[in-house]
């Protein structure tokens, strides 16, 4: 439900036709103005309220500290600008929660195609939407509401404007008390500085007229505070909207099982290119290096694929070809516990907000109904492990002949004590780019202050965010699951079922194609049918 079993006593103020609230939860507790310290006052159109006194636990507990809520109206564009700070004499400022009471929630939109509509529920409301992360890729909701006169659904939205990569939550619940659906919007301070005080950035909430212009309103935010780049703007990677085919050569599957040697990498990738040019091509290797995710991040090419020199053979018979050739590596996703032992690197594990690290649990790699404990998702933040990646990737370009790398997890976020998961992110993309100008640097996921340091992203949904916003800063193609031809995503946990779970719109993805050894042969005819679509494939639009 997202409240709380008793009324905690929160003070509403009416503006602009809805209604709001403002809490604050510190590292102990959470607190709502106290009526008894509050006033509240309109100047100049915009109105405050304040108060020199928390309440807690519906008014059972006080505390010394400042609440702020300020909220100011654009009659112009028809939005209301929200603003907030908060204060405790004792305790850590952790978050800052709006609460917004007016809006008839029918649903909420996060994401066009990844999370797709939540539907609004009364008795589990609309659960948490967290950017960054899958559920949210901008910091940007879309809220269905119920017409008052019986018409057609309109619709709000809101937009964070901070400038900075920090923590935004979106859920809603039905108050029973007031029998009403409530709002949540919430703010949540970087670790690294949390104090005893906090200032909301602006949140701005309004009428839907034309969701592109909504969208285009965070591309502006983005390229002035982050400095992304549109996709047409960035020379180095124009090659891209060549490529019309990916091909998933996946290779040893985390049990051992072989789908490709480097061997029969190179024999399919030379029938393709009788009935496809290569230069439309490009080539993918997920597990390229041994049983997948079982020796993250060693990177070392698999001895039972063929070894450096069955890969050195790959590669030159691809650039031969004009395909060009990329590895997968696991990028945040994974570094396996002896590996951060030898290397002393334990410490760069993923923490979450209190400082626990993130283990990497969560799959039964050999279905013996218990998930494998791999080792933890990384954090690129911490200085020895992106170098280490960084020299990783050097030895692989500068030996291999690689035409870029693929970052596995490249979404992994959290609000960690120690290091920016995103900061890691860009110094790694920047040094990438550096050090090999012109090589691709393709992920997995990702969310939007993301898409201008990435040049092709490998996502099961899309393209990502609202409108297909992704687009303007970068490619898409289809994820490595995707399944071969007779069902099975290879290497990937979801076996046989990815039909179930892929919606990525065809017209704005970069078509892809799982091979297993064999296959060109196996389904000549079926190939060859995707071969002669693949020719004609062209970018419908971008954003």
């Amino acid at each position: 439900m997202y409240t709380l079993a008793f009324d905690f006593g929160d003070t509403f103020v009416e503006y602009g036709g809805l209604t709001f609230a403002i809490r604050l939860s510190t590292n102990k507790n959470i607190y709502c103005p106290s009526p008894d310290h509050t006033q509240v006052v309109e100047e100049d159109g915009r109105l405050r309220l304040i108060s020199n006194q928390l309440w807690a636990a519906g008014g059972q507990l006080t505390a010394e500290g400042k609440l702020e809520l300020s909220l100011e109206r654009d009659d112009e564009q028809g939005t209301i600008s929200i603003y907030g700070q908060g204060q405790h004499a004792s305790e850590l400022c952790k978050s800052l929660l709006i609460h917004v009471v007016g809006i008839d929630i029918q649903y909420v939109e996060a994401d066009s195609d990844n999370m797709g509509r939540r539907e609004f529920s009364y008795s589990s409301g609309i659960a948490p939407i967290i950017y960054p992360g899958r559920d949210a890729m901008m910091p940007l909701i879309i809220i269905g509401d119920k017409a008052a006169d019986g018409g057609e659904t309109e619709e709000w939205y809101v937009l964070s404007k901070d400038a900075m990569v920090r923590k935004k939550g979106f859920a809603a619940y039905y108050d029973l008390e007031k029998r009403s659906k409530v709002l949540i919007l919430s703010f949540e301070e970087d670790r690294r500085h949390w104090s005893n005080e906090m200032k909301l950035p602006q949140w701005k909430i309004g009428k839907v007229q034309l969701r592109d212009k909504i969208v285009a309103e965070r591309f502006n935010d983005l390229e002035q505070y982050f400095g992304l780049e549109p996709f047409g703007n960035r020379e180095e990677l124009q090659w891209i909207d060549d490529i019309r085919l990916v091909v998933n050569f996946h290779g040893e599957h985390w049990t051992g099982h072989v789908f490709n040697t480097f061997s029969d990498m190179e024999e399919q990738l030379r029938e393709l290119c009788t009935k496809l040019p290569g230069k439309h091509i490009l080539a993918f290797l997920p597990a390229w290096d041994g049983r997948y995710y079982y020796t993250y991040p060693y990177h070392s090419p698999g001895e039972r694929l063929g070894g450096g020199a069955g890969l050195s053979r790959l590669v030159e018979t691809a650039h031969s070809l004009g395909v060009k050739i990329v590895p997968m590596l696991g990028g945040p996703n994974l570094a396996t516990r002896p590996f951060l032992e030898q290397h002393q690197l334990l410490d760069a594990a993923l923490k979450d907000s209190e400082g626990d690290p993130q283990i990497q649990n969560w799959i039964d790699w050999n279905s013996d109904l218990s998930h494998e404990n791999m080792g933890y998702v990384v954090n690129y933040g911490h200085p020895q492990l992106r170098a280490y990646m960084l020299k990783k990737v050097d030895e692989l370009i500068d030996f291999y002949h690689f035409d870029g790398i693929f970052l596995d997890g490249a979404i992994r976020w959290s609000n960690a004590p120690d290091y920016s998961p995103y900061e890691g992110i860009v110094a790694f993309a920047d040094e990438f780019s550096r050090r090999h100008p012109g090589k691709l640097l393709m992920g997995e996921d990702g969310y939007d202050v993301l898409w201008g340091k990435f040049g092709l992203f490998a996502t099961s949904w899309g393209p990502l965010g609202l409108e297909h916003a992704m687009l303007r800063y970068t490619r898409q193609t289809e994820y490595l699951a995707y399944p071969a031809l007779n069902g099975s995503s290879g290497i990937h946990e979801i076996g046989w079922n990815w039909n179930t779970i892929d919606k990525s719109k065809k017209a704005f993805t970069i078509p892809s194609l799982t091979l297993f050894a064999g296959d060109t042969k196996r389904y000549r005819d079926e190939i060859d049918r995707k071969l002669s679509e693949c020719a004609d494939w062209k970018l419908s639009s971008t954003t």
